[in-house]
């Protein structure tokens, strides 16, 4: 389907400031489909300059540690509430992020931390209705992580 795949050793990928429309669920994966695409990092031959491109449509799977992804996949919404320094943390369920990605909604991924088989996303979770975006965290336990895509443009 994909041309290309990379588990990102070089740490030449990032979702930063990238939108995934869509999270679909399998036995032992989750996969963040980027319609927009995501960056990468490319080498130039030439000159071993390294060119940041972007792709077209783009996946990235996860491999889940666990069977069960609600023990695999954490989920958390953050609601501002009137005090300014307080906020309402909502527990979500892989299934029902699904959903909202599917009804319409974008997950812009902003920062990513990586530990020992654990992936950390901080995003925002965008919708079309008030209150517009709510912050969302994401903890993937997993073995590996594969990004897909078929083509690079250079970033203009």
């Amino acid at each position: 389907m994909y041309q290309y795949s990379d588990h990102n050793e070089h740490n030449d990928i990032s979702l930063h400031d990238c939108r995934a429309a869509k999270l679909n669920i399998g036995q032992n994966t989750v996969t963040f489909v980027f319609e927009t695409g995501i960056y990468v990092l490319e080498s130039n031959s030439q000159n071993y300059n390294k060119q940041l491109s972007y792709t077209e449509t783009a996946e990235v799977e996860f491999r889940t540690k666990h069977r069960e992804i609600q023990n695999a996949v954490t989920v958390y919404l953050f609601t501002e509430t009137a005090d300014g320094d307080r906020a309402i943390r909502e527990s979500v369920s892989p299934a029902a992020l699904a959903e909202m990605l599917s009804s319409g909604m974008e997950l812009e991924f902003l920062y990513a931390y990586q530990g020992c088989q654990s992936w950390l996303f901080n995003c925002w979770l965008w919708s079309d209705a008030e209150p517009y975006h709510k912050e969302c965290e994401i903890i993937i336990s997993a073995d590996e992580v594969t990004y897909y895509w078929n083509a690079l443009h250079p970033e203009a």
